[in-house]
């Protein structure tokens, strides 16, 4: 009797003093048989978030490998059930909601859709957590509704103007684009055309941005509405740029909507654009006496135009070039540039561009405007145009600024023979002592060289085309648009320089893949895409995707991925 009293009494002051069995660190199983004691909770989240990252890790970050999969399957559905059960954990349930995030599990969706039905000053960071793991999921087709239907609600129920309000927001939205299902098109396209000061306008940018993520046609309503939407009294924040992203990425459905617009039918968007020239008037009148509807309405549906591509954009557009209106005649030659044009069509085309070249007003303005046509008339590839841009570099009467663009352009683009009639052009040329800008146009010698050793040669170029230099890329790319149409190996070496540091090299690419991938190319879409990824929120990215987007969905259309 002694003994077994002894005993018990041992065992009570054990369990009083906390000092039973628990499991071991590295025991996923019985870690997470912990979370359901308060004690021992905070403790088994970061065991668990230490198992599972060294996992992880030791199989290179392969979620889907059997040793992360046999984790997870562990502790998946006990980690959701502790965040479900504990509510009022707040502290351990964010740590849960890190972890959940780490694993991106779809079995983790209730505890995800819980922590979105966020509350004021209290769990606000829960619910960005949630939508921002979602974005990461591969979430299945037979859930996305209840998903949308709950980031829906959640979004309704932000109504301040919060740094809290604006970072739900920002990645609830994300969230439903992510989900790539069209059933969050009614969403987006309410918080893109919602004009309201409690909304900051950059949120309007992101919605109509995701919108174009799901590439629903039932969304271009909204975002020919988009086009011309700017913040609450503030006529220079606007969202034309990411409208029309989104327009193009929807593809050939846009195009007829677009075509309404140019002819300036689109009462929706006549209306809006008097409001936006209205507001433009309150604060700068001078600007304002030279802005029309049609010269607002066209410029925007002749870019979107141009980034589609189609051919049947082709005759609005010679139109629109024949304008009275400078801006509306520029703006729809350079679309001119990119449309799919017949082979006989293409002098109907060149015709225009130097109509509204010539045409073009004197002074600083004029200057900017044709330098702008120049280098867009440089991305045709066009042999017919190379002697109209030696014309401008020619021209001692010209402005000395159209001189130097042309001479480059025409260098970028020279073969031997004519990279020798630019030479002796060059060497003909005043020295700067003289009045002339010799050794201004000298500076281009080295890309005349370069076509002295490849001339037309496809192979040659492919090879400079890869440099690592940024001269002989870019002369690459350039010729490999005049040359190389069709062709796999010039195609693969631009797509391998889509990536450089060098911003030049990269439009170069892109601009001579856009030319020569007549058939589309995966290559270059998926490579878009991963830098998409990789540099987002960044300066290069930025300066590069107003570009890269539009050919993008171009190169995807060829391929037979239109919408």
């Amino acid at each position: 009797m002694i003994v077994r009293h002894r005993g018990w009494a041992v065992a009570v002051l054990v369990a009083a003093l906390g000092l039973g069995c628990h499991a071991a660190k590295d025991d996923p199983e019985g870690q997470a048989g912990e979370l359901a004691d308060p004690v021992r909770r905070e403790n088994a989240i970061y065991n668990l978030h230490q198992i599972y990252a060294a996992t992880l890790a030791a199989n290179q970050g392969d979620r889907g490998s059997e040793a992360v999969t046999e984790v997870a399957d562990v502790i998946v559905g006990p980690l959701t059930e502790a965040y479900l059960n504990y509510p009022e954990d707040r502290i351990n349930g964010l740590a849960i909601l890190d972890l959940l995030a780490e694993m991106q599990d779809p079995r983790s969706m209730p505890a995800l859709l819980e922590a979105l039905n966020w509350r004021t000053e209290v769990s606000e960071d829960h619910a960005v957590r949630a939508a921002q793991t979602i974005q990461t999921i591969d979430v299945p087709a037979a859930e996305r509704g209840k998903v949308i239907q709950t980031l829906g609600r959640s979004l309704e129920r932000i109504t301040g103007a919060r740094p809290e309000d604006n970072k739900m927001r920002v990645s609830m939205i994300r969230a439903l684009g992510s989900l790539e299902d069209r059933g969050a098109t009614e969403i987006l396209t309410a918080i893109a055309t919602k004009q309201d000061e409690n909304q900051n306008f950059l949120i309007n940018r992101l919605a109509a941005q995701q919108l174009g993520e799901l590439r629903d046609p039932s969304a271009i309503p909204a975002l020919i509405k988009c086009l011309f939407l700017f913040a609450p009294n503030r006529p220079d924040l606007r969202m034309n740029d990411v409208a029309a992203e989104a327009l193009i990425l929807i593809g050939r459905p846009s195009l007829e909507p677009l075509l309404q617009v140019l002819a300036g039918k689109d009462g929706t968007a006549n209306a809006i654009a008097k409001h936006y020239i209205n507001a433009i008037k309150a604060r700068r009148p001078d600007l304002a006496t030279r802005m029309t509807v049609r010269q607002v309405t066209g410029g925007e549906a002749s870019f979107a135009l141009g980034a589609l591509g189609f051919s049947e954009a082709l005759e609005p557009l010679l139109q629109e070039a024949a304008s009275s209106d400078t801006a509306r005649k520029l703006n729809a030659a350079i679309a001119l540039v990119r449309v799919d044009v017949p082979q006989a069509q293409k002098e109907r085309v060149r015709a225009a561009l130097k109509k509204v070249y010539t045409s073009l007003p004197k002074g600083f303005e004029g200057v900017a405007m044709r330098g702008q046509l120049l280098a867009v008339i440089a991305h045709m590839y066009d042999a017919d145009m190379m002697p109209f841009i030696y014309e401008q570099a020619a021209d001692k009467r010209a402005n000395p600024e159209l001189r130097l663009i042309a001479v480059q352009n025409y260098a970028l683009l020279a073969n031997e023979a004519e990279a020798a009639k630019l030479a002796s052009l060059i060497a003909s040329e005043s020295r700067s002592q003289d009045g002339g800008y010799r050794e201004k146009f000298a500076e281009n010698q080295p890309l005349l060289d370069l076509a002295k050793e490849c001339d037309t040669s496809v192979d040659c170029w492919v090879s400079k085309a890869g440099s690592g230099e940024t001269a002989k890329a870019r002369k690459g790319s350039y010729m490999l648009g005049r040359y190389a149409e069709g062709n796999e190996k010039a195609i693969d070496a631009l797509v391998g320089q889509l990536g450089s540091e060098e911003l030049g090299v990269r439009l170069a690419a892109l601009m001579a893949t856009d030319q020569i991938a007549v058939k589309g190319s995966s290559a270059a879409v998926s490579k878009i895409d991963e830098l998409r990824t990789r540099e987002e929120g960044q300066s290069v990215w930025a300066r590069f995707r107003g570009e890269a987007l539009p050919i993008q969905a171009r190169l995807r259309s060829r391929g037979g991925d239109a919408t």
